[in-house]
């Protein structure tokens, strides 16, 4: 049995403010300590229950987050950006009895959630697959769905679990905090989150077989309303983008593969033109 991770670090359990998401600040240090540890606690947990390879990916801000030197032998660590598949790389690679989202967060759209964001703060407000306002948990399993991978878990704080069954039906979950606003969130100890990411990781483990791919039709419209004006215009220079108002454009891609490289393109074109 292999399964899937994918990792972000807003829905981790003590994680609540900036301060928490990127390096030089001063809470940065340990987030990466405890976002190391639940997925350690994931991955120990899926062994046990007969997983011989875990696919784990950073999935975080530059994607090195997860201290590498603590994975075990049976996991493969996806780091550092950009890559075609942003959040799901390495889903593509191999068979895999499902996929887990851990440390996932709130939609951008949705009126809760601690940190609640869809992709990029900085440049989205709202992204729609189809026509469905979709969080980043529902682009994700998309995205394994296209290659025929069924999400079995979501665990992070309790608006985004809500969320995301609420768009991809009943799954294994974890709540690992309550969100208490933007920037706030009531936290158990480490020792209570990494328990109810086990436990959240055995009801996964047992709904293999049960639960079908997230299936979005292609080909697809991905609707982003951005942050500037500039942004939207500037795109709608590209031949398959229609701008839709002043923030807000299309794009219309023939599958999810195609509106992940989309976004990739999007949220790396800084750093690649320095």
């Amino acid at each position: 049995m292999r399964l899937y991770i994918s990792a972000d670090i807003e829905g981790i359990a003590g994680v609540v403010s900036r301060e928490n998401l990127a390096p030089g600040r001063f809470e940065y240090e340990p987030a990466r300590d405890w976002m190391t540890e639940a997925v350690l606690a994931a991955c120990e947990e899926a062994k046990s229950l007969g997983a011989e390879e875990v696919v784990v990916s950073d999935s975080h801000g530059g994607g090195q987050n997860i201290r590498y030197e603590k994975m075990p032998s049976y996991v493969q660590l996806v780091r550092s950006w950009p890559r075609p598949l942003g959040m799901m790389q390495g889903v593509d690679v191999g068979d895999y009895a499902g996929a887990l989202l851990i440390g996932y967060h709130a939609g951008a759209s949705n009126l809760g959630g601690t940190l609640a964001h869809t992709v990029s703060g900085e440049f989205f407000h709202e992204i729609r697959l189809n026509g469905l306002v979709v969080s980043e948990a529902a682009i994700s399993a998309a995205i394994a769905g296209h290659y025929g991978v069924p999400v079995l878990m979501i665990a992070g704080d309790d608006v985004a679990v809500k969320e995301t069954q609420d768009l991809l039906g009943e799954m294994a979950s974890a709540t690992l905090k309550t969100s208490l606003g933007f920037l706030s969130a009531l936290n158990p100890s480490p020792d209570i989150a990494n328990q109810r990411l086990r436990e959240g990781v055995r009801k996964a483990v047992s709904l293999i077989g049960k639960r079908e791919p997230f299936a979005v039709a292609a080909p697809v419209r991905l609707e982003i309303r951005l942050r500037t004006r500039f942004m939207a215009e500037w795109l709608s220079y590209i031949e398959e983008v229609e701008q839709l108002d002043a923030f807000t454009i299309a794009y219309h891609a023939k599958d999810m593969v195609a509106v992940s490289r989309f976004l990739q393109f999007l949220t790396s074109a800084r750093t690649a033109l320095g």
